[in-house]
Protein backbone atom coordinates (compact mmCIF):
# COMPACT_ATOMS: atom_id res chain seq x y z
CA UNK A 1 0.00 0.00 0.00
CA UNK A 2 2.87 2.42 0.74
CA UNK A 3 4.48 1.59 -2.87
CA UNK A 4 1.59 2.32 -4.38
CA UNK A 5 0.83 5.71 -2.55
CA UNK A 6 4.82 6.37 -3.38
CA UNK A 7 3.95 5.47 -6.89
CA UNK A 8 0.70 8.12 -7.08
CA UNK A 9 2.55 11.00 -5.53
CA UNK A 10 5.37 10.33 -8.32
CA UNK A 11 2.57 10.18 -10.98
CA UNK A 12 1.01 13.34 -9.62
CA UNK A 13 4.55 15.02 -8.92
CA UNK A 14 5.31 14.11 -12.67
CA UNK A 15 2.04 15.16 -14.24
CA UNK A 16 2.35 18.81 -12.32
CA UNK A 17 5.87 19.24 -13.74
CA UNK A 18 4.37 19.02 -17.77
CA UNK A 19 1.40 21.02 -16.70
CA UNK A 20 3.99 24.04 -15.70
CA UNK A 21 5.69 23.55 -18.76
CA UNK A 22 2.61 23.20 -20.89
CA UNK A 23 -1.14 24.15 -19.45
CA UNK A 24 -2.74 22.72 -22.32
CA UNK A 25 -6.22 21.09 -22.05
CA UNK A 26 -4.84 17.99 -22.48
CA UNK A 27 -2.32 18.01 -19.72
CA UNK A 28 -4.74 19.35 -17.37
CA UNK A 29 -6.87 16.20 -17.91
CA UNK A 30 -3.57 13.79 -17.21
CA UNK A 31 -3.34 15.85 -13.85
CA UNK A 32 -6.57 15.30 -12.85
CA UNK A 33 -6.10 11.74 -13.66
CA UNK A 34 -2.99 11.54 -11.63
CA UNK A 35 -5.01 13.06 -8.77
CA UNK A 36 -8.05 10.46 -9.29
CA UNK A 37 -5.51 7.78 -9.38
CA UNK A 38 -4.85 8.44 -5.74
CA UNK A 39 -8.08 8.72 -4.46
CA UNK A 40 -7.69 12.96 -4.00
CA UNK A 41 -11.87 13.52 -5.92
CA UNK A 42 -10.93 17.15 -4.53
CA UNK A 43 -8.16 18.01 -6.13
CA UNK A 44 -9.57 16.17 -9.19
CA UNK A 45 -12.70 18.85 -9.18
CA UNK A 46 -10.41 21.38 -8.28
CA UNK A 47 -7.57 21.16 -11.44
CA UNK A 48 -10.72 20.24 -13.69
CA UNK A 49 -12.19 23.67 -12.72
CA UNK A 50 -8.97 25.46 -13.34
CA UNK A 51 -8.56 23.75 -16.47
CA UNK A 52 -11.74 24.83 -18.01
CA UNK A 53 -11.03 28.37 -17.20
CA UNK A 54 -7.95 28.14 -19.65
CA UNK A 55 -9.94 25.95 -22.33
CA UNK A 56 -13.45 26.16 -21.94
CA UNK A 57 -14.34 24.17 -25.04
CA UNK A 58 -12.48 21.45 -23.38
CA UNK A 59 -15.18 18.17 -23.39
CA UNK A 60 -12.79 15.95 -21.73
CA UNK A 61 -12.17 18.49 -18.83
CA UNK A 62 -15.89 18.99 -18.95
CA UNK A 63 -16.76 15.57 -18.64
CA UNK A 64 -14.43 14.49 -16.35
CA UNK A 65 -15.46 18.08 -13.82
CA UNK A 66 -19.03 16.60 -14.35
CA UNK A 67 -18.42 13.29 -12.93
CA UNK A 68 -16.23 14.10 -10.20
CA UNK A 69 -18.60 16.59 -9.10
CA UNK A 70 -21.18 13.57 -9.14
CA UNK A 71 -19.08 10.98 -7.14
CA UNK A 72 -18.74 13.81 -4.56
CA UNK A 73 -22.35 14.50 -4.32
CA UNK A 74 -23.07 10.35 -3.65
CA UNK A 75 -20.41 10.47 -0.97
CA UNK A 76 -21.99 13.91 0.87
CA UNK A 77 -25.29 12.28 0.10
CA UNK A 78 -24.33 9.23 1.97
CA UNK A 79 -22.54 11.12 4.74
CA UNK A 80 -25.76 13.74 5.55
CA UNK A 81 -27.93 10.26 5.24
CA UNK A 82 -26.42 8.89 7.80
CA UNK A 83 -26.33 12.08 9.79
CA UNK A 84 -29.99 12.26 9.74
CA UNK A 85 -30.38 9.11 10.98
CA UNK A 86 -28.23 10.44 14.37
CA UNK A 87 -29.08 13.32 14.42
CA UNK A 88 -32.23 14.97 12.31
CA UNK A 89 -32.11 18.89 11.98
CA UNK A 90 -32.76 21.95 9.09
CA UNK A 91 -29.27 22.07 8.05
CA UNK A 92 -28.93 18.34 7.15
CA UNK A 93 -32.94 18.21 5.66
CA UNK A 94 -31.69 21.25 3.82
CA UNK A 95 -28.59 20.36 2.35
CA UNK A 96 -30.41 16.99 1.65
CA UNK A 97 -33.01 18.54 -0.42
CA UNK A 98 -30.30 20.83 -2.55
CA UNK A 99 -28.11 18.00 -3.56
CA UNK A 100 -31.07 16.26 -4.89
CA UNK A 101 -32.64 19.40 -6.97
CA UNK A 102 -28.77 20.33 -7.91
CA UNK A 103 -28.62 16.72 -9.41
CA UNK A 104 -31.80 16.92 -11.28
CA UNK A 105 -33.30 14.48 -9.24
CA UNK A 106 -37.00 16.11 -8.26
CA UNK A 107 -38.49 13.13 -7.65
CA UNK A 108 -35.89 12.18 -4.72
CA UNK A 109 -36.08 16.20 -3.78
CA UNK A 110 -39.66 15.63 -3.10
CA UNK A 111 -39.50 12.66 -1.13
CA UNK A 112 -37.54 14.18 1.34
CA UNK A 113 -39.16 17.30 1.72
CA UNK A 114 -42.43 15.58 2.18
CA UNK A 115 -40.19 13.12 5.32
CA UNK A 116 -38.90 16.71 6.81
CA UNK A 117 -42.69 17.91 7.14
CA UNK A 118 -43.81 15.00 8.72
CA UNK A 119 -40.67 15.35 10.85
CA UNK A 120 -40.70 18.97 11.71
CA UNK A 121 -44.79 19.80 10.62
CA UNK A 122 -44.03 23.38 12.04
CA UNK A 123 -40.66 23.90 9.67
CA UNK A 124 -41.61 26.00 7.40
CA UNK A 125 -38.72 25.90 5.18
CA UNK A 126 -39.94 22.34 4.68
CA UNK A 127 -42.88 23.55 3.02
CA UNK A 128 -40.34 25.78 0.55
CA UNK A 129 -38.55 23.24 -0.33
CA UNK A 130 -41.66 21.08 -0.89
CA UNK A 131 -42.37 23.89 -3.45
CA UNK A 132 -38.77 24.06 -5.13
CA UNK A 133 -39.32 20.16 -5.58
CA UNK A 134 -42.76 21.36 -7.54
CA UNK A 135 -41.37 24.25 -9.17
CA UNK A 136 -38.57 22.13 -10.91
CA UNK A 137 -41.12 18.98 -11.82
CA UNK A 138 -43.50 21.81 -13.46
CA UNK A 139 -40.22 23.02 -15.50
CA UNK A 140 -39.00 19.84 -16.23
CA UNK A 141 -42.76 17.84 -17.01
CA UNK A 142 -44.98 21.55 -17.72
CA UNK A 143 -48.00 19.61 -16.07
CA UNK A 144 -50.88 22.18 -14.84
CA UNK A 145 -51.16 20.26 -11.82
CA UNK A 146 -47.39 20.46 -10.77
CA UNK A 147 -47.94 24.24 -11.27
CA UNK A 148 -51.13 24.67 -9.22
CA UNK A 149 -50.11 22.12 -6.22
CA UNK A 150 -46.55 25.10 -6.04
CA UNK A 151 -48.35 27.98 -6.14
CA UNK A 152 -50.53 26.70 -3.26
CA UNK A 153 -47.43 25.57 -1.11
CA UNK A 154 -45.61 28.75 -1.78
CA UNK A 155 -49.05 30.10 -1.02
CA UNK A 156 -48.70 28.48 2.60
CA UNK A 157 -44.86 28.96 2.85
CA UNK A 158 -45.01 32.67 2.32
CA UNK A 159 -47.87 32.77 5.34
CA UNK A 160 -45.65 30.85 7.90
CA UNK A 161 -42.25 32.62 6.72
CA UNK A 162 -43.39 36.59 6.61
CA UNK A 163 -40.99 39.44 5.57
CA UNK A 164 -38.75 36.18 4.10
CA UNK A 165 -37.84 37.21 0.42
CA UNK A 166 -37.28 33.15 -0.31
CA UNK A 167 -40.87 31.90 -1.25
CA UNK A 168 -41.66 35.55 -2.77
CA UNK A 169 -38.51 35.20 -5.35
CA UNK A 170 -39.55 31.05 -6.04
CA UNK A 171 -42.59 32.26 -6.75
CA UNK A 172 -41.59 34.69 -9.22
CA UNK A 173 -39.84 32.14 -11.11
CA UNK A 174 -42.50 30.08 -11.27
CA UNK A 175 -44.98 32.89 -12.72
CA UNK A 176 -42.56 34.18 -15.06
CA UNK A 177 -41.73 30.83 -16.37
CA UNK A 178 -44.88 30.18 -17.07
CA UNK A 179 -46.20 33.53 -18.16
CA UNK A 180 -48.79 33.74 -15.75
CA UNK A 181 -47.71 37.72 -15.56
CA UNK A 182 -50.50 39.52 -13.54
CA UNK A 183 -49.34 37.23 -10.23
CA UNK A 184 -45.68 38.44 -11.19
CA UNK A 185 -46.26 41.95 -11.14
CA UNK A 186 -47.96 41.39 -7.79
CA UNK A 187 -45.29 38.92 -6.18
CA UNK A 188 -42.75 42.10 -6.82
CA UNK A 189 -45.37 44.38 -5.35
CA UNK A 190 -45.02 42.40 -2.46
CA UNK A 191 -41.50 42.11 -2.56
CA UNK A 192 -41.17 45.91 -2.63
CA UNK A 193 -43.45 45.84 0.39
CA UNK A 194 -40.34 44.00 1.91
CA UNK A 195 -37.35 45.99 0.64
CA UNK A 196 -39.14 49.25 -0.51
CA UNK A 197 -36.87 51.33 -3.15
CA UNK A 198 -34.95 48.20 -4.19
CA UNK A 199 -33.32 49.59 -7.89
CA UNK A 200 -33.35 46.15 -9.21
CA UNK A 201 -36.82 45.21 -7.67
CA UNK A 202 -37.95 48.35 -9.42
CA UNK A 203 -36.35 47.66 -12.41
CA UNK A 204 -37.81 44.18 -12.40
CA UNK A 205 -41.52 45.68 -11.36
CA UNK A 206 -41.33 47.56 -14.76
CA UNK A 207 -40.61 44.94 -16.74
CA UNK A 208 -43.51 42.84 -15.70
CA UNK A 209 -45.92 45.11 -15.26
CA UNK A 210 -45.57 45.44 -19.00
CA UNK A 211 -45.84 41.82 -19.68
CA UNK A 212 -49.07 41.83 -17.44
CA UNK A 213 -50.79 44.81 -19.78
CA UNK A 214 -51.37 41.66 -22.30
CA UNK A 215 -53.11 39.52 -19.08
CA UNK A 216 -52.06 35.91 -17.90
CA UNK A 217 -53.52 34.67 -15.05
CA UNK A 218 -52.14 31.74 -12.92
CA UNK A 219 -55.04 29.32 -14.43
CA UNK A 220 -54.91 30.42 -18.06
CA UNK A 221 -50.84 30.20 -17.75
CA UNK A 222 -50.62 26.90 -16.58
CA UNK A 223 -53.11 25.40 -19.33
CA UNK A 224 -51.43 27.32 -21.86
CA UNK A 225 -47.89 25.45 -20.74
CA UNK A 226 -49.20 22.35 -20.43
CA UNK A 227 -51.29 22.36 -24.11
CA UNK A 228 -48.37 23.64 -26.11
CA UNK A 229 -45.67 22.12 -23.50
CA UNK A 230 -43.25 25.66 -23.89
CA UNK A 231 -42.69 28.23 -20.84
CA UNK A 232 -43.10 31.43 -21.54
CA UNK A 233 -39.27 32.18 -21.67
CA UNK A 234 -38.89 29.41 -24.52
CA UNK A 235 -42.11 30.98 -27.09
CA UNK A 236 -39.94 33.84 -27.52
CA UNK A 237 -36.76 31.90 -28.58
CA UNK A 238 -35.85 32.60 -32.26
CA UNK A 239 -35.38 29.59 -34.44
CA UNK A 240 -35.94 29.23 -37.50
CA UNK A 241 -38.02 25.49 -37.77
CA UNK A 242 -39.47 24.01 -40.81
CA UNK A 243 -42.77 24.61 -42.56
CA UNK A 244 -44.67 22.18 -44.37
CA UNK A 245 -43.23 23.53 -47.88
CA UNK A 246 -39.29 23.63 -46.52
CA UNK A 247 -40.07 20.10 -44.96
CA UNK A 248 -41.41 18.44 -48.51
CA UNK A 249 -37.65 18.64 -50.08
CA UNK A 250 -35.95 17.10 -47.09
CA UNK A 251 -38.98 14.04 -46.38
CA UNK A 252 -38.49 13.25 -50.15
CA UNK A 253 -34.45 12.87 -49.39
CA UNK A 254 -34.93 10.94 -46.66
CA UNK A 255 -37.29 8.67 -48.33
CA UNK A 256 -34.92 8.20 -51.02
CA UNK A 257 -32.57 6.79 -48.40
CA UNK A 258 -31.53 2.93 -47.92
CA UNK A 259 -33.65 0.84 -46.28
CA UNK A 260 -36.46 4.02 -45.42
CA UNK A 261 -39.95 2.59 -46.30
CA UNK A 262 -41.25 6.23 -45.39
CA UNK A 263 -40.69 9.35 -43.57
CA UNK A 264 -43.05 11.85 -42.49
CA UNK A 265 -43.71 15.15 -40.81
CA UNK A 266 -45.80 16.43 -37.97
CA UNK A 267 -47.73 19.48 -37.36
CA UNK A 268 -50.48 19.99 -35.38
CA UNK A 269 -53.21 18.03 -37.61
CA UNK A 270 -51.02 17.82 -40.64
CA UNK A 271 -49.30 14.98 -41.55
CA UNK A 272 -47.25 14.70 -44.52
CA UNK A 273 -45.44 11.65 -45.61
CA UNK A 274 -43.12 10.64 -48.48
CA UNK A 275 -42.25 6.84 -49.41
CA UNK A 276 -45.73 5.44 -49.62
CA UNK A 277 -48.54 6.80 -51.93
CA UNK A 278 -52.96 6.80 -52.28
CA UNK A 279 -54.98 6.02 -48.84
CA UNK A 280 -52.35 4.15 -47.60
CA UNK A 281 -50.24 6.57 -47.59
CA UNK A 282 -52.80 8.82 -45.71
CA UNK A 283 -53.63 6.34 -43.28
CA UNK A 284 -50.16 5.76 -42.31
CA UNK A 285 -49.77 9.27 -41.65
CA UNK A 286 -52.61 9.65 -39.38
CA UNK A 287 -51.26 6.71 -37.52
CA UNK A 288 -48.09 8.02 -37.16
CA UNK A 289 -49.37 11.36 -36.20
CA UNK A 290 -51.47 9.75 -33.16
CA UNK A 291 -48.70 7.46 -31.65
CA UNK A 292 -46.50 11.17 -31.50
CA UNK A 293 -49.78 12.83 -29.89
CA UNK A 294 -50.07 9.84 -27.92
CA UNK A 295 -45.99 9.46 -26.97
CA UNK A 296 -46.31 13.02 -25.83
CA UNK A 297 -48.91 13.07 -23.69
CA UNK A 298 -47.57 9.17 -21.71
CA UNK A 299 -44.04 11.36 -21.17
CA UNK A 300 -45.67 13.83 -19.61
CA UNK A 301 -48.33 11.67 -17.26
CA UNK A 302 -45.50 9.43 -16.52
CA UNK A 303 -43.17 12.39 -15.12
CA UNK A 304 -40.55 12.26 -18.11
CA UNK A 305 -40.74 15.64 -19.09
CA UNK A 306 -40.74 16.67 -22.70
CA UNK A 307 -40.94 14.03 -25.55
CA UNK A 308 -37.40 14.72 -27.74
CA UNK A 309 -36.82 11.51 -29.01
CA UNK A 310 -38.23 7.68 -29.32
CA UNK A 311 -38.00 4.44 -31.31
CA UNK A 312 -40.37 1.69 -31.57
CA UNK A 313 -39.53 -1.75 -32.93
CA UNK A 314 -41.27 -4.58 -34.20
CA UNK A 315 -41.77 -7.26 -37.06
CA UNK A 316 -42.64 -4.46 -39.61
CA UNK A 317 -39.13 -2.73 -38.87
CA UNK A 318 -38.78 0.24 -37.10
CA UNK A 319 -40.37 3.94 -36.35
CA UNK A 320 -37.77 6.30 -34.94
CA UNK A 321 -39.21 10.08 -34.10
CA UNK A 322 -38.20 13.07 -32.89
CA UNK A 323 -40.46 15.93 -31.14
CA UNK A 324 -39.79 19.31 -31.27
CA UNK A 325 -42.20 22.18 -29.62
CA UNK A 326 -44.03 23.19 -33.34
CA UNK A 327 -43.65 19.83 -35.18
CA UNK A 328 -41.89 16.09 -35.24
CA UNK A 329 -40.30 14.31 -37.80
CA UNK A 330 -40.35 10.41 -38.22
CA UNK A 331 -38.56 8.01 -40.49
CA UNK A 332 -40.17 4.02 -40.78
CA UNK A 333 -36.86 1.60 -41.32
CA UNK A 334 -36.51 -2.26 -42.15
CA UNK A 335 -34.17 -1.67 -39.25
CA UNK A 336 -32.60 0.24 -36.37
CA UNK A 337 -32.18 4.34 -38.21
CA UNK A 338 -28.71 5.84 -39.04
CA UNK A 339 -26.89 8.61 -37.34
CA UNK A 340 -27.63 10.31 -40.30
CA UNK A 341 -31.32 9.30 -40.29
CA UNK A 342 -31.83 10.49 -36.86
CA UNK A 343 -30.12 13.56 -37.70
CA UNK A 344 -32.49 14.12 -40.65
CA UNK A 345 -35.69 13.79 -38.47
CA UNK A 346 -34.32 16.03 -35.41
CA UNK A 347 -33.67 18.46 -38.49
CA UNK A 348 -37.60 17.94 -39.31
CA UNK A 349 -38.37 18.46 -35.86
CA UNK A 350 -36.62 21.90 -35.46
CA UNK A 351 -34.55 20.12 -32.71
CA UNK A 352 -31.14 19.58 -34.47
CA UNK A 353 -28.86 18.65 -32.04
CA UNK A 354 -31.08 17.93 -29.26
CA UNK A 355 -32.35 14.26 -29.13
CA UNK A 356 -30.47 11.80 -27.42
CA UNK A 357 -31.16 8.89 -29.73
CA UNK A 358 -29.81 5.82 -29.82
CA UNK A 359 -27.65 5.13 -33.11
Amino acid sequence: MFFGRFLSRGRTRAAGRILAKDPSARNYASMARAHAASGQLDEVRRICAEGLDNHPESPELRRMLERVSELLREDRLRSLQGELRVSPRPAVWRELCELHLEAGRVARAEETASDWRSASPNDAEAVLFQAHALVARFIADRRRADGETAFELLDEAAARMPGDLAPLRLRLTLASRSGAWLEARRTVARMLEVLPGDPALEARFRTVASLAERGGDIDDALRAVERTGRLADEADEVRERPTEGSARPALQALATDSGVQAAFYVRGSTALVQGQRGATAERTARSVRDVIDHSRAAARRLGLGQLRFAQIEGGFGTLAFAAGEVGAGAVWTVGPPTRAQVCSVSELAGESGTTGAPV
